[in-house]
């Protein structure tokens, strides 16, 4: 059968590469990349390509060196890992609607891989994306304000499944500054209970008080102690108290540092940090602003321009989502009301 090639494509015949090369460059057998020689079958017309005009300088029975990686067929074989995701494979498209097992190196190449998200802690509810954050008074979110250590314990108490909060439900604790009519006193002394909050002091919570990064982190980490391989760590937390949680929640994937390489673990965590840090616990992701409903409740200090303009959201609108493809991301899909906290656990 005569190929016929168009335009600026040639049909080239492997051969063996010679040791010696007609300018005198010695191949050496020990050479990791010997380059492939072809000869040249047939050639195409040439003519206008992509706006320019080629002209074709090869004929017939010429000898030319081919691309190192030209045609070499890859075998996509590598199964990757990522901590609280599954594999699903490799695919051809950033969407992940093509999925693939090999690839024929032309150029370079990018693929894709899949993931679906298994990993939301046993005791918190993934599956209702409620709004677990409510604005102030004023009718701001204060994204970049901080937040209480009282608060933490309540988006906490909010998020666990019902089975959990109802079979620890508690208003008792070993605080001396929690107690009864506090509206917190039940978020704190059930989260207590449970492990996941604790006191400064042995007898003092410091409701209060601000929470710091490291503090808000060993909370995180607390959700999923099941073992975790580290990579990497940060350059300021080595000696601190909290310096395993905050290995633990960064191999899950759950915080980030700064540029710099520290994590800052004694800053005040501002609220946008921390429904960032939730929403990657609970895999709460919408990838982009056309993910989140048109509907939605916004606040004037929370612009589309600030970096967690979708996580706090994400935070404060209770929705119905789907699964992007990918295995990690949502798009939100239907409006649901927003729970009232106040009615569901009055202290």
């Amino acid at each position: 059968m005569k190929l016929t090639p168009l335009a600026d494509r040639v049909v080239l015949k492997m051969t063996e590469a010679e040791e010696t090369t007609k300018g005198g460059i010695i191949l050496t057998g020990s050479a990791k990349e010997k380059p492939s020689v072809a000869e040249v079958i047939s050639v195409g017309p040439g003519g206008v390509v992509d706006g320019k005009t080629v002209t074709m300088t090869v004929k017939p029975g010429d000898k030319v060196i081919t691309d190192k990686y030209a045609g070499t067929k890859v075998t996509l074989d590598k199964t990757p890992t990522r901590e609280s995701y599954t594999f699903t494979g490799w695919y051809a498209d950033k969407a992940l609607t093509q999925k693939i097992t090999s690839v024929t190196m032309n150029s370079d190449k990018t693929v894709y891989a899949g993931w679906e998200a298994t990993g939301v802690p046993d005791k918190l509810n993934g599956d209702d994306h409620f709004a677990y954050v409510i604005g102030y008074p004023d009718g701001k979110v204060h994204p970049k304000g901080n937040i209480s250590r009282a608060e933490t314990a309540t988006i906490f108490f909010r998020l666990l499944k019902s089975d959990i909060r109802d079979g620890n439900l508690t208003a008792d604790n070993e605080f001396s500054d929690v107690s009864g009519g506090q509206w917190h006193n039940k978020a704190v002394s059930t989260m207590a209970k449970l492990g996941i909050v604790k006191g400064r002091r042995a007898d003092r919570f410091d409701p209060d008080a601000s929470i710091t990064r490291a503090e808000f982190a060993a909370i995180c980490a607390r959700f999923n102690t099941k073992p975790v391989e580290n990579s990497g760590s940060f350059s300021d937390i080595s000696g601190h108290w909290a310096e395993a949680e905050i290995k633990r929640a960064a191999a899950l994937g759950w915080i980030a540092g700064y540029p710099d390489g520290t994590f800052r673990p004694n800053d005040y965590i501002t609220r946008a940090q921390a429904v960032t840090m939730i929403n990657r616990v609970l895999h709460r992701l919408p990838e982009k602003e056309s993910d989140l409903l048109a509907n939605q409740i916004v606040w004037p200090d929370n612009p589309e321009t600030f970096w967690g303009y979708l996580a706090i959201q994400e935070a404060t609108n209770s929705h119905e989502y789907e699964r992007k493809a990918d295995g990690v991301h949502e798009t939100q899909t239907a409006k649901r009301e927003n729970r009232d906290w106040s009615k569901e656990f009055e202290q």
